[in-house]
């Protein structure tokens, strides 16, 4: 492998990585202070960090082939991001 597709494996797997964690986190902070009004707010940022770290890793993902100028990946993780995007906007119309 290249040096430069080892650091945007890192990237990857840095964003998944901290996208766990801060789901993680934040949902045993909702248990851990369940007695108080805050404790769905932090519940509910945990879900929604833990629904947002796959579309960040495909958002870091085309970053990154748009770096490598590997037109035909980034335009599939477009595809791909269009399509999050567009089952999203549907769901919440329903």
């Amino acid at each position: 492998m290249k040096r430069q597709d080892l650091a945007a494996d890192r990237v990857l797997s840095l964003t998944l990585k901290a996208g766990a964690y801060a789901a993680f986190t934040l949902t045993v902070a909702s248990l851990l202070i369940r007695q108080t009004a805050w404790s769905t707010k932090v519940a509910v940022a945990g879900l929604l960090v833990l629904l947002a770290t796959p579309v960040l890793r495909i958002v870091v993902a085309c970053i990154q082939f748009f770096r490598e100028r590997d037109l035909k990946y980034a335009l599939v993780s477009l595809g791909v991001l269009g399509i999050m995007i567009l089952a999203y906007c549907l769901a919440i119309k329903t």
